[in-house]
């Protein structure tokens, strides 16, 4: 009941000083659009120091990553296009992984990025690492955070098979009540924010705390559904690390000990085979160590892009 407790009033600070904390941010970034197929690509600029474009959540991973980083880092934020609604000015049948590698390319090019590292959250950072094999001259180092090895249905069995054996009654009773508390509300969402709405109600599966309210770190943020359906139904689908050859670049991989969405033994068995990769796991974190485990991660993120 404390942690409950402690959790709820930690949500209502996080909701209250949202607005400043927005407001803070706007006044230190240049932002803009990118026109692509008819839909506009925003992003934001912030911070100095090593170029590093942050290719997916731009709203939620402003918020995410810390203003310390902010001194090592020049970030430019952006979202793919499954961020923007659909408006029907391309056909989503044609949408394939090089049409969201090329919308990458538009907005580097576009905001005058040379060569920039690429930094990517959860399923992000398999279009991060696609985007250095594809553009490799434009790209120093890759950055993945929660990100899987794979895509496969395989995933979905071992999300399954790990949250039943490793995750805690505490947890598991968090999630029933969410799902029981929030199911019929998610139904009332737009089509844009249902699939947020989910997520925020599957929070146990994504944080170290499994009644961590996270609904402040989404606000203003679209996913269309006709998007993520293409992503997760075909472009993805099928994608495996294990059956392509890994960018001789180095990367970065963050894994939280208790995410239930990612679990952090999919890599078991593949990162040992690439000694470019980089390879940390937070043992307090779920899906967002930048988050739960700021000051490491900044720490770890800042001394591993110094030595590269």
């Amino acid at each position: 009941m404390k942690r409950t407790l402690c959790a709820a009033l930690l949500a209502s600070v996080a909701w209250l000083s949202l607005e400043g904390r927005e407001s803070q941010l706007a006044q230190h970034a240049r932002q803009g659009t990118v026109a692509v197929d008819g839909i506009e690509l925003p992003y934001f600029i912030e911070g100095s120091g090593v170029p590093c474009l942050v290719i997916n959540n731009a709203l939620a991973m402003r918020r995410a990553l810390s203003q310390e980083l902010r001194k090592t880092f020049q970030f430019v934020f952006t979202d793919m296009r499954a961020m923007v609604p659909y408006n029907k000015t391309y056909d989503l049948e044609k949408v394939t992984l090089d049409t969201f590698l090329d919308d990458i390319e538009r907005v580097r090019a576009a905001v005058g990025m040379d060569r920039a590292c690429v930094f990517g959250h959860s399923i992000g950072g398999l279009f991060a690492l696609e985007y250095a094999r594809k553009y490799p001259q434009h790209v120093t180092h890759v950055i993945m955070n929660g990100t899987p090895a794979y895509a496969t249905p395989r995933m979905a069995e071992l999300r399954r098979t790990f949250w039943e054996s490793d995750a805690s009654e505490e947890r598991k009773a968090a999630l029933k009540r969410n799902r029981e508390r929030m199911k019929d509300a998610i139904a009332q969402e737009p089509p844009g924010r249902r699939r947020i709405a989910t997520y925020i109600m599957n929070a146990p599966m994504y944080f170290n705390d499994p009644a961590y309210n996270c609904a402040w770190l989404f606000e203003g943020e679209h996913w269309s559904p006709e998007l993520f359906d293409r992503i997760f139904g075909v472009v993805m689908a099928t994608y495996d690390i294990t059956e392509r050859q890994i960018p001789s670049i180095p990367i970065f991989l963050s894994l939280g000990r208790h995410d239930y969405v990612v679990p952090y033994i999919s890599w078991d068995g593949i990162k040992e085979k690439n000694p470019n990769l980089s390879y940390n796991l937070f043992k307090e974190s779920g899906h967002y160590p930048p988050l739960e485990e700021q000051a490491l991660f900044d720490k770890k993120l800042v001394e591993w892009v110094k030595s590269h």
